[in-house]
């Protein structure tokens, strides 16, 4: 087969998703399969050897700190898209690009394999499902690895902060929309359907082995040291760290004779505000000054290797685990187990045939110190007679041709039943979503002519621009378009002359004269007496790229619950801006909007849903819309490329609102659609604690204090940036970047 795996982390840099990459990628490889690594990297390259490639793709968002304010947020800025989009979102997007544009000179691969991690497939998939050619039929899969939706609670850290909220999201969408789904564990497994939906398939496949330890001759170098416990992974709170330290710490006051060495990246503690290295220290340093407790940083491989050999045996005492390297490694080493219950590591160290090592319960009292006391009163040949079985145990589970034959098994069962999807995948759905799919799917696809698009522009003394427009649209592409006019009372000569020149250039185009009704009846009086089946807004002064339509089109044909489209949005005029749209979600939708005007929309589900209301005259009127229809279950999706161009002008409607309007709209749309807003009460309280007033913000993968960065905070950003690195320079991007960006928030804040 011809594989391509997508990853956040390249190998050989340590943690556990580039070692999954690095030995699946090798087990693939070894076995005649042609396999593609696209992974970021801090470095770029291209790798080869045979038949395994990795391409190295480093993020983009080093630019951001050497930029000046002229076009910050242009799509032609070097850092694009990290300037208009938060860290994981832009790296998502950068790594589809790299598969696409690799495609279109290399070929499709038979399939698309990506970890859930950050979401980072979720452009894959969105460009996919919205009809990108280069990536139709090939199935896209994702490994159900370590979501940050789940381990952020797991390590009592707040979830809530748009950037790291919106990762959830994305993580959430990739394994709904994707093609396949597989985990290393029934754990992980279990946990992904009590949160999204029970009925997910899941298929159950541990991860290969390490080639390095799978050779006897290493595991015969085993030597363990009496009293020697060692643990090592990140600190960091699911790790159990904490319970793990106050537990040893309890046994060495009641005089029990062993020692600790904790070897592990340090991590920041957000119960703390401080760094969970620095926490333990301060602590512990009583233990760590009589010698009972080391805190280590990480080792290079080898090294660790030779240290765990020394060790008595191994504890891992997570509170969250899925399949964990520590395990893998420890297992193949030969070493006794000391491993906490209820987590994926059980599944590692238990079969029904076998129990390798020991495992206690922290919810149980004293289970821990009974555990420890006995495996520490183990004689030595008892405790290599635990490792033997052990590594017997995981190489059983994980040897690399065992593993093989169930992968292969897997994707081709996922490419022989892999067929496009009729219904687009969305959180607003049951299970646990609290919409029901549009109740009326085949009556509301019959009004008007079939496929035609009905574009409706409101028109109110807008003669300056009305060219400008409409030669935009009937640039088109899209064979099949009416175009309508609605001239909502202008009172401008020269405007009105304007569209009399204009209905005689145009054949294909309808007037409307009214008295000024307001741009919400406006457009409702042009989607009653629009013949499309489909009907697109576009206002007087705006643009759209000639593909924008076909596109749009494409996608309300193919999925029965999409009841608009939008896309990304270029302005022009007054500001070069990019703003980034996405496809429409509860709650966040209820806090703020996510697209724009200029949409598709299924003719009958606008009237259906009643339309733009008058009510709301000033502003929004489009923005409660979009969430009227989605309460009757229709999505909004958004095509992930520039084809909407806003006119940013000063004496605009937009420009010309304040505050106090558009908070007390907010008012109205809240009495509009209570029942929403009491269901979301709780992930709307969240999300308004963490971030602020809703109305401020722009995009849900960036936090606020991102969005209002200037080049004085890009400075100071710098400035913290290089610090942390400095402080954990074993850390990962993703908890320097968060570190970075609240501290800025902070200091600017001061600052101001």
């Amino acid at each position: 087969m011809k594989i391509f795996l997508v990853a956040s982390e390249c190998p050989p840099v340590p943690g556990g998703i580039a070692t999954y990459v690095g030995n699946t990628a090798a087990m693939f490889a070894d076995a005649g399969h042609e396999i593609t690594v696209f992974a970021r990297s801090p470095q770029p390259g291209i790798e080869q050897k045979n038949n395994l490639k990795f391409i190295k793709i480093v993020p983009k968002d080093n630019y951001l700190l050497n930029s000046t304010k002229a076009h910050l947020r242009s799509e032609n800025h070097p850092a694009f898209p990290y300037n208009v989009m938060g860290y994981w979102g832009a790296v998502s997007y950068q790594l589809a690009q790299e598969v696409i544009n690799y495609i279109r000179t290399h070929g499709q691969p038979d399939i698309i394999e990506s970890e859930d991690y950050s979401g980072i497939a979720y452009f894959l998939l969105q460009k996919k499902l919205l009809g990108c050619p280069e990536l139709q039929g090939v199935p896209i899969v994702l490994n159900l690895h370590s979501p940050q939706y789940l381990l952020y609670p797991a390590d009592k850290m707040p979830s809530y902060h748009l950037s790291d909220y919106w990762v959830g999201r994305m993580e959430k969408f990739c394994i709904l929309a994707a093609d396949g789904v597989f985990a290393p564990t029934h754990y992980i497994a279990q946990q992904v359907k009590t949160t999204l939906n029970p009925d997910l398939d899941i298929e159950i496949i541990p991860l290969p082995a390490t080639q390095k330890l799978l050779n006897q001759e290493q595991f015969q170098l085993s030597s363990p040291t009496p009293k020697d416990i060692v643990y090592f992974g990140r600190l960091e709170v699911r790790k159990g760290i904490i319970p793990l330290l106050e537990a040893c710490r309890q046994l060495w006051n009641a005089g029990m004779d062993f020692n600790l060495t904790a070897i592990g990246g340090d991590t920041w503690y957000h119960l703390q505000g401080c760094s969970m290295k620095g926490y333990l220290t301060e602590k512990y340093s009583k233990y760590i000054n009589s010698g009972r407790l080391t805190i280590s940083p990480p080792l290079p491989q080898t090294q660790l290797y030779e240290r765990v050999k020394k060790a008595w045996c191994v504890v891992l005492p997570s509170i969250w685990e899925n399949f964990p390297n520590s395990c893998l490694e420890s297992m193949l080493l030969g070493k006794a187990i000391l491993a906490s219950s209820g987590v994926g590591h059980v599944e590692m160290l238990q079969t029904a045939d076998m129990t390798a090592g020991v495992i206690f319960d922290w919810h149980k009292h004293d289970d821990f110190a009974q555990k420890l006391n006995q495996i520490l009163s183990y004689s030595t040949t008892e405790i290599l007679e635990i490792g033997q079985k052990a590594r017997t145990l995981i190489l059983n589970i994980t040897a690399p041709e065992n593993v093989l034959a169930k992968r292969v098994a897997h994707l081709k069962s996922v490419i022989a039943n892999h067929q496009d999807k009729s219904i687009f995948p969305s959180l607003n759905y049951p299970p646990h979503g609290k919409v029901a799919y549009p109740t009326s799917l085949v009556e509301t696809t019959d009004l008007g002519i079939k496929d035609r698009i009905s574009v409706c522009i409101p028109f109110y003394n807008a003669g300056k621009y009305i060219s400008e427009t409409l030669h935009s649209v009937f640039a088109s592409s899209y064979s099949d378009l009416e175009v309508i006019i609605f001239n909502d009372g202008s009172t401008d000569k020269t405007s009105i002359e304007t569209l009399e020149v204009l209905e005689q250039t145009y054949k294909n185009l309808k007037i409307i004269h009214s008295e000024n009704m307001g741009v919400s009846t406006a457009r409702n009086k042009m989607a009653e007496i629009a013949s499309g089946e489909y009907i697109a807004f576009l206002d007087a002064d705006d643009q759209v790229s000639p593909n924008f339509y076909i596109q749009a089109a494409k996608v309300l044909r193919q999925y029965q619950n999409v009841g608009f489209v939008a896309s990304w949005i270029k302005e022009f005029g007054a500001s070069e801006k990019v703003w980034v749209a996405w496809n429409t979600e509860f709650p966040y939708l209820l806090c703020h909007n996510t697209l724009g005007v200029c949409t598709v929309v299924r003719k009958a589900a606008y009237l259906a849903a009643g339309g733009m209301k008058s009510l709301l005259a000033e502003n929004l009127e489009d923005y409660e819309c979009w969430l009227n229809m989605c309460e009757k279950g229709w999505l909004g999706v958004v095509i992930p490329e520039l084809h909407y161009f806003y006119r940013i002008r000063s004496d605009s409607r937009l420009q010309k609102s304040n505050r106090e309007q558009l908070l007390y709209l907010y008012e109205v749309i809240a009495a509009l659609h209570p029942q929403s807003y009491q269901d979301y009460g709780a992930e709307i309280y969240h999300l308004l604690n963490q971030n602020g007033a809703s109305w401020l913000w722009d995009n849900p993968s960036q936090n606020t204090a991102e969005l209002n960065v200037n080049l004085n905070g890009m400075e100071i950003l710098s400035l913290v940036s290089n610090k942390l690195k400095k402080v954990y320079s074993d850390g990962g991007i993703s908890l320097i970047l968060n570190r970075c960006l609240l501290m800025a928030k902070s200091l600017m804040q001061t600052r101001n």
